[in-house]
């Protein structure tokens, strides 16, 4: 699976992108949105991971015109935040969100979600590194 991480936590990003390699996905990483619409669009991605807020924008936002526009469009999008005042409501062009921190089970079970809602197989806790 190919997996953007939009984060301009860099050691939340690479810490995020470990985690999903070690599940065996293709990962890449965006600091910002310039970068993250500059990535979806010259590439199709099957998950966005994108915090809310960014130094260039809002995610949200971000993500919003990724689907409205046709980049990414089908991704599975999920939003990240350390902002305990968002809930269901802030969140409408994503499939779902996480509150800070993600801990690799987190990450995990939000994987295999998205694998089991698009009919394909799910990635076994630790399977592709012999972490289980």
């Amino acid at each position: 699976m190919q997996i953007l991480i939009l984060d301009d936590d860099r050691d939340l990003a690479a810490s995020l992108a470990a985690l999903a390699e070690k599940l065996g996905h293709a990962v890449t990483v965006a600091h910002d949105c310039e970068t993250a619409r500059a990535l979806a669009y010259s590439r199709p991605f099957d998950f966005i991971l994108a915090d809310v807020e960014l130094p260039d924008g809002d995610g949200r936002v971000a993500c919003e015109s990724l689907r409205s526009e046709g980049a990414s469009q089908d991704a599975y999008m999920i939003a990240i935040t350390g902002r305990a005042d968002l809930g269901d409501d802030d969140f409408a062009a994503f499939d779902g969100y996480l509150h800070k921190p993600i801990t690799f089970d987190l990450l995990v079970r939000v994987l295999q979600e998205w694998q089991t809602a698009a009919g394909l197989s799910p990635t076994a806790p630790g399977a592709a590194e012999g972490l289980i």
